[in-house]
C-alpha cells in the first residue's frame, strides 16, 4: 500500500511539475521514499516554471506560511527576517527597510538615507508594486497582509533578466492564499497588545469543484510608536516637535529676507504629525480564479489600501522622520491558453507627503509569453510593455519654488513609456547538466539608451542528494520620476567665515535642482557560486559565494558660483565686504564611482523528528568602494576685477562637489536568524526566534553643514547602530481543531534602535487567536 502511494504521489508531482521536469533526472524521483516526496517544496519564481526547489539554478529561498504562523510573524516585512541574505531594519513600529545583501546602502540621498529599497523588485503573484516616483517599496501601501499569504520566494541576485529593470538585487515574489478546500473557506486572525496595538485579518471564500474560487479578504492594522521624540537635525539630538528649528535657513521674503520658521513652514505645506501612531493601514483584496481545462485558466483580482504611515523620509527640513498618507486600488488579471502566459494589471492612487511631496500615479504594466518545448530545450520569448504616469508639482515646467511654495496640482503629469523583449532558454544538456540563459532589453521614450540585461545559470547534480549551481547576471535599475523630472528652486543662506572676520557672512544662494532625462541607470553584475546538499534525511544545507559589482550610480552634483565685492583699503587689505550672493545648480547624473561586494550566505534545517524543526541561516559579507572620494569642493575658476577708481575688488568662483554619501559602514557585515519550533502534540506548539546584524554606521549631510567655513569642509550627521540580536517567541494552543489561541513577545532583549536617525522599537506583548473553517 505503501508503494502504491508513493507512485501515486509521484504520478501528482510529476503533472504538478509538468512541462519543467521534463529537463530534470525523472529516476532521482522515482528513487525518493515517501517522506522525501512529501517535502519536496515547489517553487515558480527561479524560472518562470514550477520545480523542485532542490533544482533551482538560482539562490532561491521559501517562506513557507507554516513558518510565518510559528514565528509570529506580524506583517510580511517581518516575516522577511526568516530567510537568509536579506537586511530587514525596524524604522519605526510596523515600518521596514527591507534590502537584498545591502546594495541600496552603498549611496544615499544628499540629505537623508531613504528607505526605498530601490534595487528590488517586490511583486505580488508576479504583479510588480515597485513605486516609480523616488524609487522603490512602499511596503504600508501593500494591499494584502500576513493573513493572505501562501509563501514568499525570494531570489538572490540580478533577475531584471527574467522580471525586468529593478531586479537589481533580486526578487520578492508574495504568492496569495486562495480557498483550496472544495466548499466554503473561512479564516479569521487577530492580535491586541501593548503600544495601541491592534491587528486583525480575514478572509472568506468558496471553492466550487477545484475549478473555480473566489476569496474575499481584508486586513487592519494600528500600530504606535515607544515614544514621541524627533531627530532635531539642529541640535543633533531627540527633541519635541513642537522645539524643531529648520535645517537651513530658507528665505520666506525675498524683500525683506525673513526666513521660515519651522512652526509656518510645517503650518504652510501641512505637515501634520500624530507624534503617538506610527502605522494605521486598512485594504481589502478580491481573488477569482477559474480553470477552463488543464491548458487554460484564468486569474482576476483587485483590491485597495489606505494608511498612514511614519516612517524616514525628506519633507519637511527639519527631522527626517515624515507622516505619510496614501490610498490606491490595483487590478490585475492573470490568464494561461494553451502555451501562452499573460498577465496585465493596472494600479492608481495618490501619496500625500506634505503639499509639495503629494503625488498622484497611474500605471499600467502587460506582458505576454510562448513557451516552445522541443525535446529537452524549452523557449520562452516575451514582450512586456509599461506605461507609467506620476503628477507632482516639483515635476512641472514651472520651477517650484520651495521658498514661496507655489503649491497647485495641475494636469500636468509626467509619462514614461518602456518596451521590452525577452528571452528565456532552458536546456537539459544531459541528466546532470542543466543550463538556463535569459536575456532582455528595454527601451524608455525619456532615454536614448536601450538596457540590456542577462543571466546565465547552470546546475550539476552530482547525485541525487547534491547540486552545485554557478550564476553570472547582469540587471539595472529603471529611472525614476524625481530624478528624470525633478524642477525646484529655494533661496537659503549659508554661513561663510573668513580669516579676517570673526562672525560669519551670510551668504544667499538661490537654488536649483534639474533632471538629466539621459541617463545611465544604476547596474549590478553578480557571480555565484553553491552547493545544495541533502546530508541526511534530516539535514539540509544550502551555501551560496557570491561576489557582486555595481556600475553606473546616480550622484547628485551641485555646480556652485559665489559672487563677491570688497572694499580694499590703500594697502590693498580688505576693509568691507560690500556684497556675497550664490547661485547653484544640482542636477542628478551618472558619477564614476561604484561599488563591489563579496560574501556567502547559508541555509541549515535540522529536522529530527516530526515534533521538532530548527533553522539556522546567515550572510557574511564585505562591502568595498571602488571610490574615495573626500567630499570637498573642487573650484574649477576664478575670475577677478579690480576697479582702480573706487578700489573695489570684484570675484566670481565657480566649484562643484558631489552631494551624495559613499559609505561602505551603512551595510552591516553579519546578519541572519534562527527558528526553533517544537510541537509535542496537536495542541501546543512552541516558538522562539531571532534575527542579528552587526554594527552599522548611518551619515547624512543636510544642506546647513554643506560648508561650515572658508575650507569648505563638509560635516555630517552620524548615527551609529549597535549590533542587535532580535528574540521573539511565541506559544499556541488549539482549544478546538481549528480555533488557536496564541501569546507573542517580540523584542525580548529591550529597547534599541535599528536605523539611523528613526525610532527606538520596545518590547511588544501580543495576545491572539485565529480560526479557521
Amino acid at each position: 500500500m505503501k508503494n502504491r502511494l508513493s507512485i501515486f504521489i509521484l504520478n501528482l508531482l510529476l503533472v504538478l511539475l509538468s512541462g519543467h521536469l521534463f529537463a530534470q533526472d525523472t529516476s532521482v524521483y522515482e528513487n525518493m521514499s515517501l517522506d522525501e516526496i512529501l517535502n519536496i517544496d515547489v517553487v515558480i519564481t527561479a524560472s518562470k516554471q514550477p520545480e523542485d526547489l532542490f533544482e533551482t539554478p538560482l539562490s532561491v529561498t521559501i517562506i513557507s506560511r507554516e513558518d510565518i504562523d510559528n514565528a509570529g510573524a506580524t506583517s510580511i516585512m517581518e516575516a522577511l527576517r526568516l530567510s537568509q541574505g536579506l537586511i530587514v531594519r525596524e524604522i519605526t513600529p510596523g515600518n521596514f527597510d527591507v534590502q537584498i545583501r545591502g546594495f541600496d546602502d552603498i549611496t544615499k540621498n544628499a540629505y537623508v538615507s531613504l528607505p526605498y529599497n530601490t534595487t528590488i523588485l517586490v511583486m505580488i503573484d508576479n504583479r510588480i508594486v515597485y513605486d516609480y516616483y523616488s524609487g522603490g517599496t512602499l511596503w504600508e501601501t501593500l494591499p494584502i497582509d500576513i493573513n493572505d499569504i501562501e509563501r514568499i520566494e525570494i531570489v538572490r541576485g540580478p533577475a531584471s533578466a527574467l522580471y525586468g529593470p529593478n531586479a537589481a538585487t533580486g526578487v520578492i515574489n508574495i504568492i496569495t492564499s486562495h480557498s483550496k478546500v472544495k466548499g466554503l473557506n473561512i479564516f479569521a486572525s487577530g492580535k491586541i497588545g501593548n503600544a495601541n496595538t491592534k491587528i486583525a485579518n480575514a478572509n472568506i471564500g468558496y471553492n466550487w469543484n477545484n475549478q473555480t474560487s473566489l476569496t474575499l479578504t481584508g486586513n487592519f492594522t494600528v500600530r504606535d510608536r515607544f515614544d514621541n521624540m524627533y531627530y532635531n537635525w539642529w541640535d543633533e539630538e531627540y527633541t519635541q516637535l513642537e522645539d524643531m528649528h529648520m535645517m537651513m535657513e530658507i528665505e520666506k521674503d525675498p524683500n525683506t529676507h525673513e526666513i521660515w520658521t519651522y512652526q509656518d513652514f510645517s503650518e504652510a505645506v501641512s505637515s501634520e504629525y500624530n507624534t503617538e501612531q506610527s502605522l494605521q493601514k486598512r485594504a481589502a483584496n478580491l481573488f477569482f480564479s477559474h480553470e477552463f481545462n488543464e491548458n487554460t485558466n484564468v486569474n482576476l483580482s483587485f483590491g485597495g489600501q489606505k494608511s498612514e504611515s511614519q516612517k524616514i523620509g525628506f519633507l519637511n527640513f527639519a527631522t527626517p522622520l515624515s507622516q505619510y498618507e496614501s490610498q490606491s486600488f490595483y487590478i490585475d488579471n492573470k490568464f494561461k491558453i494553451n502555451n501562452f502566459y499573460g498577465q496585465w494589471n493596472i494600479s492608481q492612487g495618490e501619496v500625500l507627503g506634505n503639499s509639495f511631496n503629494t503625488f498622484e500615479f497611474d500605471n499600467l504594466d502587460a506582458n505576454l509569453e510562448y513557451l516552445f518545448r522541443y525535446k529537452n530545450l524549452s523557449l520562452r520569448p516575451g514582450l512586456s510593455y509599461k506605461r507609467s504616469s506620476y503628477n507632482s508639482p516639483v515635476t512641472y515646467d514651472e520651477v517650484f519654488d520651495l521658498s514661496k511654495l507655489n503649491y497647485e496640482i495641475k494636469d500636468e503629469p509626467r509619462k514614461f513609456i518602456s518596451y521590452s523583449g525577452s528571452m528565456l532558454a532552458d536546456w537539459k544538456l544531459s541528466s546532470k547538466l542543466r543550463m538556463i540563459a535569459g536575456f532582455r532589453v528595454d527601451k524608455f521614450n525619456i532615454n536614448k539608451h536601450h538596457f540590456v540585461n542577462f543571466e546565465l545559470a547552470s546546475t550539476y547534480r552530482l547525485n541525487k542528494n547534491n547540486l552545485l549551481r554557478a550564476v553570472i547576471s547582469r540587471a539595472n535599475r529603471s529611472p525614476s520620476f524625481y530624478d528624470t523630472f525633478i524642477n525646484t528652486k529655494m533661496n537659503f543662506y549659508y554661513g561663510l567665515e573668513t580669516e579676517t572676520n570673526v562672525n560669519p557672512v551670510y551668504v544667499p544662494v538661490e537654488q536649483y535642482i534639474k533632471a538629466d532625462r539621459d541617463q545611465k541607470y544604476p547596474t549590478n553584475s553578480s557571480l555565484e557560486l553553491s552547493w545544495r546538499s541533502k546530508l541526511s534525511s534530516k539535514l539540509n544545507i544550502d551555501i551560496e559565494v557570491f561576489f557582486q559589482k555595481s556600475d553606473n550610480l546616480l550622484a547628485s552634483i551641485e555646480y556652485r558660483e559665489i559672487n563677491s565685492e570688497v572694499q580694499l583699503n590703500n594697502e590693498n587689505e580688505v576693509e568691507t565686504v560690500l556684497s556675497v550672493s550664490g547661485s547653484a545648480l544640482m542636477s542628478f547624473e551618472n558619477y564614476d564611482y561604484g561599488s563591489s561586494q563579496l560574501g556567502a550566505s547559508f541555509m541549515l534545517n535540522y529536522s529530527p523528528n516530526s515534533k521538532l524543526d530548527c533553522k539556522l541561516y546567515g550572510t557574511l559579507q564585505k562591502t568595498f568602494l571602488n571610490d574615495n572620494t573626500e567630499f570637498e569642493i573642487n573650484t574649477t575658476d576664478t575670475k577677478l576685477s579690480l576697479n582702480p577708481e573706487t578700489n573695489i575688488l570684484s570675484t566670481t568662483a565657480y566649484s562643484n562637489l558631489n552631494m551624495t554619501l559613499l559609505s561602505d559602514e551603512l551595510t552591516p557585515s553579519l546578519y541572519g536568524g534562527f527558528l526553533l519550533n517544537y510541537k509535542p502534540n496537536n495542541k501546543l506548539n512552541l516558538n522562539i526566534n531571532g534575527y542579528v546584524y552587526s554594527k552599522q554606521v548611518f551619515e547624512a549631510m543636510p544642506i546647513d553643514n554643506v560648508i561650515s567655513d572658508y575650507t569648505g569642509i563638509y560635516h555630517r550627521k552620524t548615527a551609529k547602530i549597535k549590533a542587535n540580536s532580535i528574540i521573539n517567541s511565541k506559544v499556541s494552543y488549539n482549544i478546538l481543531k481549528k480555533t488557536e489561541v496564541n501569546i507573542s513577545i517580540k523584542n525580548m532583549l529591550g529597547k534599541h534602535r535599528e536605523y539611523g536617525f528613526a525610532d527606538t522599537i520596545g518590547t511588544s506583548f501580543l495576545v491572539g487567536f485565529q480560526w479557521e473553517y
